[in-house]
């Protein structure tokens, strides 16, 4: 029986070592789409480094362009899932691998991004975090925070939940997961539905965010935090039992 736990300890190993290679470079090839994305539609200075980097008041692709970025930004979230799904022995620990994987990127995008451009300047610059089904904006610091949170989480959690084949997360810890995303979702394109709302899509095109709800944000984050804490509370328990 040890034997047979040590081999899947080592199986498990592997495939977070093999993930984490994988986020890592998805991170470099996704810092590299965009720069040359935002240089070939918005240029670029003489010395080769981007000029303005930042993209606010939101300067919009040309609809053919603007159309392939959508897909791409979904093709991501497919790519991640697959492998997702390849790493993990069952849906659980696929989901997991998936928010691992997710979150690494994350990370490394805006690590690599700092490396070759210089930006972010600072954790609180303001950025396009995704563009389905709307425009997501917030600073830098709030995704990073957000991926921290699920890299950890996550990995902790795939490695408790390979003792056991039958793993699932407790109902209340779901809830809190998913009405902190819910309010994490709000904080980010709540000032985008307002302006759609109110000004239609040509009232986006002089946005420029100033201030972001903090407070919602930490609402959001923190009911985060306790869904992590009591899933890893209670997994542990349950595998130590």
């Amino acid at each position: 029986m040890d034997r047979i736990e040590s081999k899947g300890n080592e199986t498990a190993v592997r495939k977070f070592i093999a993930v984490t290679i994988y986020a890592i470079a998805m991170g470099y090839l996704e810092s590299a789409v965009v720069i040359y994305l935002r240089q070939t539609a918005f240029g670029s200075s003489p010395n080769g480094s981007l000029q303005d980097f930042q993209v606010f008041p939101i300067r919009f692709l040309e609809p053919k362009l603007g159309a392939v970025e959508f897909v791409r930004e979904a093709a991501t979230i497919i790519m991640l899932l697959a492998v997702g799904y390849l790493a993990g022995k069952n849906r659980f620990r696929q989901i997991m691998f998936f928010v691992y994987s997710f979150a690494v990127w994350d990370i490394f995008y805006y690590m690599f991004l700092r490396l070759f451009t210089g930006w972010p300047s600072s954790l609180g610059d303001f950025d396009v975090l995704f563009l389905i089904p709307v425009i997501w904006v917030s600073p830098v610091v709030c995704p990073i925070l957000i991926s921290l949170l699920l890299t950890f989480a996550s990995a902790i959690l795939i490695f408790l939940s390979t003792k056991s084949e039958n793993v699932r997360i407790n109902t209340i810890n779901l809830c809190f997961f998913l009405l902190g995303s819910g309010i994490e979702f709000y904080s980010f394109t709540g000032q985008i539905f307002r302006i759609l709302f109110q000004q239609g899509p040509k009232g986006l095109e002089t946005f420029s965010p100033t201030s972001f709800n903090w407070p919602l944000f930490f609402v959001g984050y923190l009911l985060l935090c306790i869904s992590a804490i009591k899933t890893i509370r209670d997994f542990y328990h349950k595998m130590t039992s």
